[in-house]
């Protein structure tokens, strides 16, 4: 089959999937925090924040809310009480953040499998419960949790599907198994209950299917079983990933590799250099991409219409990125990166020039789809430098590393949602500073890396000599 794909890999790549919808929480709150215009008994329909505060409770009305969110039933729309809007976000960020850490270290400890099935657990009962919380005092501690199982979710279970799949379907699964369909999934939860307790219900209900696939099907990683020296337990993972492929068990031959600390990594010089442009990379593109998903919720239109053409763009899009990147030997990873750079700042330079113009039309739609579309394509550039960029005994703490720097960004992210209450544009020029940063610093220091044998990949001191704005020379051990 194309790509060797078998029918293990189908579950596997189905498995991935449902990893990525969980990480769709991450938005939530763009139907969370929704809130329609109003008015005050007979006015005309408006969001201005001092009719909402004068007017009593009772003559006070949503004009068609498309979604009943939690803004709305817990009262933090307008005054003091607005900051709870980027909180709900900013409380689960900072849980995605400790999750990286907490659930990352235990599985490279205990195992993928064990913990993959916690990750998923967890899931399952704190997103439940967060849709019973009766108040806020509830609702935040229990979307922290949810945020521990994100971060759960996207260094284990993204890790343990990686790592038992053959190394040309991993473009593959970015390419077709991707956040355009996430988007899509989520989209349309919101769509059918209207409502964000019976839609926070389905999202949980949803990952059973996740859970049956990792407890029955996915077996444990051999690699990392391969790390650990249980070359037996290796040999019956590999023999039941065969039996579900439906091909026969042949006997695969290992390279030893001893991992390094991240300590380890950051004492070569000509290693920390790249893991600090990697770093400011990850960060910027986090900061940028968060506030960008979190702010399209505001955007005139149908809510649900708007981020279903988000999804299925980014769907199209991605399987384009596989095509053009497969067919096009001359498309490098800096064409990648600075091009979307570029492209990001373009859409966004026209998207505060309407908004100056007080301009709301179909427009504004078009440019912030085709700025998102950039702005994934810039994730895809960070994620491939950063696998190979790094030697192989130091690239999980690496790119682990470079994980961590983008949930502080994700973390900062909600504050700009929230200064856009005070200043409508400050979503939009802060993507255009960063992003202009950014672009200076991946013309002047990123390495090119398509196309590198990853197992050959070696960094030491010598290469803080090699100019940064040429192609990265690889070193190979004799």
């Amino acid at each position: 089959m194309l790509y060797g794909i078998n029918r293990f890999h189908i579950c596997a790549f189905i498995t991935w999937q449902f990893a990525n919808f969980f990480a769709g929480q991450n938005i939530f709150g763009i139907y969370s925090n929704n809130v329609s215009k109003w008015k005050c008994g007979d006015s005309k329909p408006t969001k201005d924040c001092n009719i909402y505060l004068s007017c009593p409770k009772s003559n006070l009305t949503f004009v068609d809310p498309p979604f009943q969110s939690a803004a709305i039933e817990f009262d933090w729309i307008c005054g003091s009480s607005v900051f709870y809007q980027s909180f709900f976000s900013q409380v689960q960020y900072v849980g995605v953040l400790i999750g990286t850490l907490l659930f990352g270290s235990l599985s490279d400890r205990f195992g993928r499998r064990p913990i993959g099935i916690l990750v998923i657990s967890n899931a399952i009962c704190s997103t439940f419960a967060s849709g019973l919380a009766p108040s806020v005092k509830i609702l935040f501690p229990l979307r922290f949790l949810v945020g521990l199982s994100i971060g759960g979710m996207l260094v284990v279970i993204c890790a343990w599907i990686m790592e038992v799949i053959l190394p040309q379907q991993r473009m593959v699964v970015r390419g077709f198994f991707n956040w355009g369909w996430t988007r899509i999934f989520l989209t349309s939860i919101c769509y059918f209950t209207r409502e964000w307790r019976l839609a926070t219900y389905v999202s949980s209900l949803s990952l059973i299917p996740a859970l049956l696939l990792v407890i029955f099907v996915i077996p444990e990683s051999p690699v990392w079983l391969h790390s650990r020296g249980f070359k037996a337990r290796m040999i019956q993972s590999e023999m039941q990933i065969a039996r579900i492929a439906g091909v026969p068990y042949v006997p695969v031959q290992h390279k030893l590799v001893r991992p390094k600390s991240l300590m380890d990594t950051l004492k070569t010089k000509g290693m920390f250099k790249k893991l600090f442009i990697l770093w400011t990379m990850w960060f910027i593109i986090a900061i940028c991409g968060f506030a960008n998903d979190l702010s399209s919720g505001t955007l005139a239109g149908d809510l649900y219409l708007n981020q279903l053409f988000f999804g299925i763009l980014l769907v199209f899009s991605k399987m384009l990125l596989l095509f053009v990147d497969t067919y096009f030997t001359n498309f490098k990873r800096r064409t990648l990166h600075q091009g979307s750079q570029i492209g990001t700042l373009c859409c966004f330079i026209i998207l505060t020039t309407f908004m100056s113009m007080d301009y709301h039309g179909i427009g504004v739609l078009i440019v912030y789809l085709i700025g998102t579309t950039f702005i994934e394509y810039t994730w895809d550039a960070c994620y491939l430098c950063a696998i190979e960029l790094m030697e192989t005994p130091s690239r999980a703490s690496a790119t682990g590393s470079c994980s961590l720097i983008a949930r502080i960004g994700m973390i900062l992210a909600p504050f700009l949602t929230y200064a856009n209450t005070w200043w409508s544009p400050a979503v939009n020029v802060t993507v255009i500073v960063l992003g202009s940063a950014n672009l200076l610093i991946s013309y002047f220091f990123l390495p090119e890396s398509k196309g590198v044998n990853l197992d050959d990949v070696h960094v030491n001191d010598d290469d803080e000599n090699v100019p940064e704005n040429t192609p990265m020379v690889q070193k190979v051990r004799e």
